[in-house]
């Protein structure tokens, strides 16, 4: 009986998902991450206003994991296997799209060893200690005033900041070219520059959201403290 599908034609498949995920759900998350994390520079209210809006969407676990998570993991998966079977000529051939490659290899492993601290530090916390809903902001932002009160913690995420903000803007090219949306040298050399911006726009606003929390850090209470399983009212 013949393949339905060959290893070649499987490979293909796994390679367009691994590009495809990488723009959605994944960067697009990553944009809005950053967009929603840089209301801290407004106040720390706008802040706790958008984590209650977050940590009260109904069904938010399964939200995460079908769209965050689980692409995730296969994005870094794959990542991983094209790091491992890439030949990396980069002594030989001093090209600047050949090093972007390289450096696309070695943000996606900063990448995901920095999430993997972001993560635990930040959404396992918030799970083992229970606090949801209304009681998530205060107890996150408490977190992140830690982390940015020191240097270690604010270099860990700027270091993490930066390779993802790279890693997007670079690989977000490199998907409009493998897709074909971009074509000719004149294209290509337009969309570098606009995506260069993009992420030089989104590295700004991670930034300015670490000095922020680095310079004021605030606690803060419950928004709807009021309310009988928040203040232990009847």
């Amino acid at each position: 009986m013949d393949r339905i599908i060959s290893r070649d034609q499987l490979h293909f498949i796994l390679l367009k998902t691994h590009s495809l995920t990488g723009l959605v759900p994944i960067g697009a998350y990553l944009v809005v991450h950053l967009s929603v994390n840089s209301l801290r520079t407004v106040g720390v209210l706008p802040y706790q206003l958008s984590i209650d809006a977050i940590n009260n969407l109904p069904f938010l676990i399964w939200i995460e994991t079908i769209f965050i998570y689980i692409p995730l993991l296969f994005h870094s998966f794959m990542g991983f296997y094209l790091t491992k079977s890439a030949r990396y000529n980069l002594s030989r051939y001093r090209y600047p799209r050949n090093g972007l490659y390289t450096l696309q290899r070695v943000t996606g492993a900063i990448v995901f060893v920095f999430l993997i601290y972001h993560v635990g530090t930040t959404v396992v916390p918030k799970w083992t200690e229970g606090k949801h809903l209304f009681e998530a902001a205060p107890f996150m932002i408490g977190i992140l005033n830690e982390e940015f009160g020191t240097w270690t913690g604010r270099i860990i995420y700027l270091v993490g900041i930066t390779s993802a903000t790279f890693h997007f803007a670079n690989g977000l090219w490199g998907f409009c070219v493998s897709w074909g949306i971009v074509v000719g040298k004149k294209a290509q050399r337009n969309a570098a520059l606009a995506f260069s911006l993009l992420g030089l726009a989104l590295t700004v606003m991670g930034f300015a959201t670490v000095f922020e929390f680095s310079m004021h850090p605030e606690s803060t209470v419950p928004t709807l403290a009021a309310i009988p399983h928040l203040d232990g009212g009847s």
